[in-house]
């Protein structure tokens, strides 16, 4: 009799860690692919945001490195069904350049000067994703009008920053 009262609740405390562990690795997992997709548009110069074509494939690129780097979530979401695209709706993909230190993250400005590799200060490029996870065993209730607890979805906001690094890449560079 004991254990038919007990289990339930055992059960719930069970599901319970598995959703802690799983929003734990969820988020390491979502902030590796922001990470991933912010390298990729600061690494090999800045020569890769000049207007144009080679700015729209570096941001292409950073969006396809990002769908693929979290294309194992449990959430994830893709049109496509193809990472390699680019298209993944979850999680969402946004950039921001930041011009100045300590200045606002905004859009690419070409006015900047950021595809300048002699540039004093180089341009920060930050990629947020954000993404929609679904718990197993939603540890949340409603008293008297008042949530309690997790809700059945938890949005993460994940961003990284890098800065735009000119690497000479010619023999015998230093």
């Amino acid at each position: 009799m004991e254990f038919a009262l007990v289990m339930p609740l055992m059960l719930i405390v069970l599901l319970g860690i598995l959703d802690l562990a799983r929003i734990y690795t969820t988020e390491m997992s979502v902030e590796s692919a922001a990470r991933e997709a912010a390298d990729y548009g600061t690494t090999l110069g800045a020569g890769k945001w000049q207007d144009g074509a080679p700015k729209d494939a570096t941001v292409a690129g950073m969006e396809q490195r990002a769908c693929v780097a979290a294309s194992d979530l449990p959430d994830y979401v893709d049109p496509d069904n193809d990472p390699a695209t680019g298209n993944c709706t979850n999680p969402s993909f946004t950039y921001c350049i930041t011009s100045s230190t300590g200045g606002p993250c905004g859009p690419y400005d070409p006015t900047a000067g950021c595809e300048d590799p002699l540039r004093a200060t180089p341009c920060d490029v930050t990629v947020t994703l954000q993404y929609d996870f679904r718990l197993l065993a939603p540890l949340g209730f409603e008293f008297m009008g008042v949530q309690y607890g997790l809700p059945n979805t938890l949005t993460f906001d994940r961003d990284s920053t890098f800065a735009m690094t000119d690497i000479d890449l010619t023999p015998g560079a230093p």
